[in-house]
């Protein structure tokens, strides 16, 4: 039978991820433009689908935990020493992300609220600095109604922390022992089931500063272990779009018990994971999809993601009363793409690892190959 993911280095280079990480960043915005514009996603096809347990956005965020756990343990096998690699996730997230909160707090607040352009007291300048820590602090005002300008960013701490995750289970020795994500996951899963079942929602207490809020983590974390769990079982993992059509169908029937939740919601929270791994790496090595070619222009799903929110807000601010929400999910797409081709030409690609001559010792400006199809924010 053959296997999901190559064997050989080439082959697993050649793949969808670039692409699927693009779909991914739009189907967030798709979703939110219900949020924004209608107060609610209950309406949004996926929700439907889903029976209200998961939405686009949900999906789309999910999936890119789900890739970064598989592209980021491929990371750090093959690099040289825990710097290196450190070095890389820093240069990956951390100059899209500082340039998008900075603009949020200095341009996009001050156009939409009554707060003046370049008024900062000297605890929002400190708010401002505290972004070095990824704490996605954004100046608050009474723009957008006092809601949340940019919505997206709470997974951005989480992503990095996943990633010093991997670093410091491979420091101490734990992922050579091999069944260590799989052992994770279940442990993972398992204790949310507990908590749905009790109906206890933690917030992380003194440490909701640091980490996060800890109940996320019980969602961000499957995806995101089961993809190293694939790269690490790469020689294992068999390749069967019946085993795949098996796994959605099992999830969407899941959705749809005559259940009374939390049981209905636990079951469903179950099956995700794993189905939307095997998805995502199903569609990102299936040699009949030829998407190998997306990013040829630039990786444009990071900054679609990081400006998407409050171009959404803004739009929602202009157009609420003039366009219907069709021509409303049509701008914020565009926009929101537009964005993202900005960000990568005017910030990130100017961060990563270059390769410094070519043949002819003239210097070679284009991205390393591997961070271009092998990692991912």
């Amino acid at each position: 039978m053959p296997l999901l993911i190559p064997r050989d280095d080439k082959a697993q280079r050649s793949n969808n991820f670039d692409a699927i990480r693009l779909a991914m960043a739009l189907l967030v915005v798709w979703s939110h433009s219900f949020a924004l514009w209608f107060h609610t996603e209950a309406g949004e096809w996926i929700s439907l689908a889903m029976a209200g347990t998961y939405n686009a956005g949900n999906l789309g965020v999910l999936a890119f935990f789900a890739i970064s756990g598989f592209l980021i343990t491929a990371s750090w096998q093959r690099s040289t020493t825990w710097r290196s690699y450190l070095k890389r996730r820093v240069m990956r997230i951390y100059p899209g992300y500082l340039i998008a909160v900075t603009l949020c707090s200095l341009v996009i607040v001050p156009a939409f609220s009554s707060r003046a352009f370049g008024a900062l007291r000297g605890a929002e300048m400190l708010g401002i600095a505290s972004n070095l820590l990824l704490r996605n602090y954004i100046i608050t005002s009474d723009a957008f109604g006092g809601g949340a300008v940019n919505g997206s960013l709470w997974s951005i701490p989480y992503e990095f922390w996943c990633y010093l995750g991997v670093m410091a289970l491979g420091l101490c020795g734990v992922l050579r022992w091999r069944p260590a994500y799989l052992v994770i996951a279940i442990g993972v899963m398992a204790v949310r089931v507990w908590l749905d079942m009790t109906g206890r929602h933690p917030d992380g207490g003194s440490l909701k500063a640091i980490i996060g809020v800890a109940y996320f983590w019980f969602n961000v974390l499957p995806p995101f272990v089961l993809g190293g769990a694939a790269y690490i079982y790469r020689d294992r993992v068999p390749r069967s779009g019946w085993l795949l059509a098996g796994l959605v169908a099992a999830t969407l029937i899941a959705a749809h018990l005559p259940l009374a939740d939390p049981l209905r919601l636990v079951l469903t929270r179950l099956l995700l994971p794993p189905t939307l791994v095997y998805g995502v790496l199903y569609l990102a090595f299936d040699a009949r999809v030829r998407m190998g070619n997306a990013a040829r222009f630039g990786d444009f799903s990071y900054g679609c993601y990081l400006y998407a929110f409050p171009i959404q807000q803004m739009l929602v601010a202009l157009l609420r009363h003039v366009v219907p929400f069709p021509v409303f999910v049509i701008a914020a797409l565009a926009c929101s793409l537009a964005a993202g081709v900005a960000s990568w030409y005017l910030v990130e690609r100017w961060f990563l690892p270059r390769v410094r001559s070519g043949p002819d010792h003239r210097k070679d400006r284009r991205p390393l190959a591997e961070e271009t199809t092998l990692v991912a924010p």
